[in-house]
C-alpha cells in the first residue's frame, strides 16, 4: 500500500482551512442580555413602535407573538457588557 505525499498534504491543507473556518464562525457574543416588550397591535402603544424604539437603543428583535387579538409581546436581546 503506498501513501501518495500530495493527496496527503493537500488533505491536510483542506482540514486546517475548515477548522479555521469553524473556529472563526464560532466567535461570537459571550453572553446575551435579554428583554420582554409588550405593545397593542392596534391603536395605543404599537407593537411596532416599541420594538423600533428598542432597537435604536441597540437591542436586536428576536421574536414576537400575540397574547389574544390586541395585545402582544416582543422578546429583544443584546450583548452584555
Amino acid at each position: 500500500m503506498k501513501i501518495d505525499i500530495k493527496s496527503l498534504v493537500l488533505g491536510a491543507l483542506l482540514a486546517i482551512v475548515i477548522f479555521v473556518s469553524v473556529g472563526a464562525a464560532i466567535d461570537g457574543p459571550a453572553a446575551w442580555e435579554y428583554k420582554v416588550v409588550t405593545g397593542r397591535v392596534f391603536g395605543g402603544d404599537k407593537l411596532e413602535t416599541v420594538i423600533n424604539n428598542h432597537v435604536a437603543q441597540g437591542w436586536q428583535f428576536v421574536s414576537a407573538s400575540g397574547v389574544g387579538d390586541s395585545s402582544a409581546f416582543a422578546v429583544m436581546r443584546r450583548e452584555k457588557n
